[in-house]
């Protein structure tokens, strides 16, 4: 491709462009320089799209959190089916986007597609009950396990390599590591959501 075919430069085309480097390199290694040389431009070109780092980190965010609406998709059923849905969409981005994750957690404040999000969970809750402290309290507790999860998954690295000098340590706990390591990941995230969801529909319902 020449320059003249080359495809103009968005905002979206940028942010694309900087979740792939991230994909392929790590949040830390992202530079505007390096972003250019990616997209064939001078940096400077990108300040058009962008005013700065945090700007463009805005903008992943932004497309990550796109990409979790367009996951949820409208599904039908009651508030169960919604909590499972968007608990899946989150997630599901996030294992796809790992060096990403920190930017799913932490939108910026004003994201368009976070707040649309947040207007998702708010209908999910409604369909639950009219009580907004009780669905705010139950969707509070449905995302702290879903957070907890991508947080939990995303450190078993530095958990496994800990646990190489743990000389000494009781049987039975490393027994009952070994077994929580064979569980797969969707085994230990369905299960957890789905006690969550028991629990609530119990607390609140039963």
């Amino acid at each position: 491709m020449t320059f003249t075919d080359r495809l103009p430069l968005t905002r979206q085309r940028v942010a694309d462009a900087a979740l792939v480097f991230i994909d392929g390199h790590g949040l830390e290694a992202l530079s505007m320089r390096k972003l250019g040389a990616e997209l064939g431009v001078e940096a400077m070109s990108l300040y058009n799209h962008v005013t700065n780092k945090a700007d463009l980190l805005d903008a992943v965010a932004e497309r990550l959190y796109h990409d979790v609406l367009d996951a949820y998709g409208e599904p039908s059923g009651d508030w169960k089916v919604h909590a499972r849905a968007l608990s899946h969409a989150y997630v599901d981005v996030a294992a796809a986007h790992p060096l990403a994750v920190s930017l799913l957690i932490s939108p910026a404040n004003g994201s368009v597609s976070a707040s649309e999000f947040d207007q998702r969970i708010v209908a999910a809750a409604r369909l639950m009950t009219s009580d907004d402290r009780v669905g705010a309290l139950a969707f509070s507790t449905i995302s702290n396990w879903v957070i907890g999860t991508i947080v939990q998954e995303h450190g078993l690295m530095r958990a496994a390599v800990a646990r190489e000098s743990q000389a000494g340590t009781d049987e039975r706990v490393l027994k009952f590591q070994d077994t929580a390591e064979m569980l797969s990941a969707e085994e230990r995230f369905n299960e957890g959501l789905e006690a969550v969801l028991a629990g609530l529909e119990a607390r609140y319902f039963g």
